[in-house]
């Protein structure tokens, strides 16, 4: 590992700490570092060398842990605490807005940034997609809220999630030809409309969603296998229910050990000795 990358570990391992004390402060604990604090400004480097199976026992700071352990009981936690359902405006209001939008009509525009709308759902075959409607996917996502659009099937389940930047990208490089033909696809519900949605960047279909009872570790290796950050979330039936981000379940793994170590810490010596 390189000097940098150490420091930069370090660096984290210290934006931890500052957090944890802040959050501590906030529900009304004093502004004061415990000895078990001390691990979190070596948390990241220990991340990275328990990944790379260098580290496994932590013996220092009072503190003494099987961290091999601990992580692989808090991988095997399922992922129900860290969904997160997206603020998004339901099938029917999109596709009014999107026709108001077509006769000129962007007032709503303001709306949707003040309540900091992060996706847009679509219902494939449902229509009424056409117009301008691009200056609200523009709008949105310059307002830096919208990450995802949301593709629903006819019968109401998901049929997969773009990343919001994946798909500006696109729009922008290749024109609003690009945009017409997306609108177009969203209208129809037939196969081929489908295999042309799936083609898109950034796509993510129903198939490669995740349920709120599997695994963290299931989670993040699906994440590795796909390269990306985040993955939609279904329920029993198929439909969605939210997302799931890299940095939340990351976050909930080293919160739950950190707690853990809170009860592992050595007790202080008796004075004297």
């Amino acid at each position: 590992m390189e000097k940098w990358q150490v420091v930069a570990l370090l660096a984290a391992g210290l934006g931890l700490l500052l957090v944890a004390v802040l959050m501590r402060a906030r529900f009304g604990d004093k502004y004061e570092l415990k000895t078990v604090d001390l691990v979190l400004i070596i948390m990241p480097l220990l991340l990275v060398l328990l990944a790379n199976g260098k580290l496994k026992v932590l013996d220092a700071f009072g503190v003494k842990a099987d961290f091999s352990e601990l992580f692989a009981k808090a991988a095997g936690k399922n992922i129900k605490q860290q969904v997160a359902a997206s603020g998004s405006p339901g099938v029917d209001e999109v596709v009014r807005m999107l026709e108001m939008s077509a006769k000129g009509g962007v007032h709503e525009i303001p709306n949707l940034v003040e309540k900091k709308t992060e996706a847009l759902v679509f219902r494939l075959g449902h229509g009424g997609y056409y117009g301008p409607a691009q200056q609200y996917f523009d709008a949105l996502y310059a307002s830096s809220f919208l990450q995802y659009l949301i593709i629903l099937k006819n019968d109401g389940k998901l049929f997969g999630v773009y990343n919001a930047l994946d798909l500006a990208v696109y729009f922008r490089t290749e024109g609003e030809r690009a945009y017409r033909d997306f609108a177009s696809w969203l209208n129809q519900s037939g196969e081929s409309a489908q295999r042309d949605l799936r083609r898109l960047p950034g796509f993510i279909s129903a198939e490669q969603a995740v349920a709120r009872e599997q695994s963290k570790r299931d989670v993040l290796r699906r994440m590795d296998g796909l390269r990306v950050n985040s993955l939609p979330v279904v329920d029993a039936s198929g439909s969605f229910v939210g997302t799931v981000e890299r940095s939340q379940l990351t976050a909930s793994m080293i919160l739950e050990v950190v707690d853990r170590l809170e009860g592992t810490t050595a007790p202080a010596a008796p004075n004297g000795r």
